[in-house]
């Protein structure tokens, strides 16, 4: 997705958050195995937020979503922080559960990557307000991609955190009564 971004500083800019954060999962590999339910969710993370990182998120090709539910915007990024909760979750959950003295089936265990999810939304949303407010205005609507809501920064974080509700419910829910995702066999 490096091959001709739509803005090339964009597209840098946009991938900082992801190269750090890889940067720190693969050498970490050696010392913290997650599942592979949880690294194949990441990896799905990872291949959504490059695909905005390419085009930009207001200009991602999703224009058949946006007929087919009659929406007036491109709501790709919408999906993509979505995700972000849904997806990140069980990693976060996981890690949190396996490096601490917290029961995985306690309310802490879940109420975290909750929190995660917020409190990195509303983090990577003051970045993009401080992008925005210190660079020329072509690329902060670029980066904001905003696309002329002005509640956007507060959907975005909302949409992150109940991705997050949902992937600790289904968690709750579908492996706690099953063998299937025991602590034990990470």
């Amino acid at each position: 997705m490096a091959i001709a971004p739509l803005y090339r500083k964009m597209w840098f800019i946009e991938n900082i958050i992801l190269l750090v954060f890889l940067f720190i999962l693969i050498p970490s590999y050696k010392y913290f195995k997650f599942s592979n339910l949880s690294y194949t969710l990441i990896f799905l993370f990872c291949v959504l937020q490059t695909i905005g990182a390419h085009y930009t998120y207001a200009l991602v090709p999703f224009d058949f979503v946006t007929r087919l539910f009659g929406f007036e915007r491109n709501h790709y990024d919408r999906l993509v922080h979505f995700c972000f909760g849904f997806f990140l979750s069980l990693p976060i959950w996981e890690f949190f559960v396996r490096t601490s003295r917290i029961h995985q089936w306690g309310f802490w265990a879940f109420f975290v990557p909750i929190l995660f999810a917020f409190g990195s939304g509303a983090a990577y949303e003051s970045i993009e307000m401080g992008f925005a407010l210190f660079s020329d205005p072509q690329a902060s609507d670029a980066f904001l991609g905003s696309q002329g809501d002005v509640w956007d920064a507060q959907k975005d974080m909302a949409l992150a955190g109940f991705g997050s509700v949902l992937a600790m419910v289904l968690v709750f829910v579908f492996f706690r009564k099953t063998e299937f995702f025991p602590l034990g066999s990470f």
